[in-house]
């Protein structure tokens, strides 16, 4: 009977490798991620987007009482965090560091879009270069 189980052991140890590299080869679905993990990451996001936008109040950059610089930094950070996540998972990052560099990301807002946006326009510019010098 030992034996028996000593084998079904190895052949659990064999087979869990075979799980993990066939889940890797499935193409991610954004829309089969769970509600919570959303949610949490949009929050976590938006904490980021509120501290940057309390941090400009208390510097006297904007006013305190103007929603719509709280609305415009709290739906960029938003936005700024959802990418991030989804460069996270494409990436294969922990959900840990994915949580911490969403956070973070939420908190530069719309410095990390642009950021983001002159990266892909060097990219492009080398690519469309490289192109034009091979023809």
């Amino acid at each position: 009977m030992r034996f028996l189980v000593e084998i079904l052991l190895c052949l659990h140890l064999l087979a869990l490798p075979v799980g993990a590299w066939a889940q890797a080869v499935v193409p991610k679905d954004p829309l089969s991620y769970p509600l919570r993990v959303y949610g949490f990451m949009l929050a976590v996001a938006i904490l980021g987007g509120f501290v940057s936008w309390y941090a400009k109040v208390r510097r006297n950059e904007i006013p305190a009482g103007s929603v719509f610089h709280l609305i415009g930094e709290v739906t960029t950070s938003a936005f700024a965090g959802m990418l991030t996540f989804f460069a996270c998972e494409y990436a294969n990052l922990p959900q840990i560091l994915t949580a911490a560099l969403v956070g973070v990301s939420g908190h530069m807002g719309a410095k990390l879009i642009s950021l983001a946006e002159e990266a892909a326009k060097r990219r492009f510019d080398q690519t469309s270069n490289s192109v034009g010098a091979t023809k």
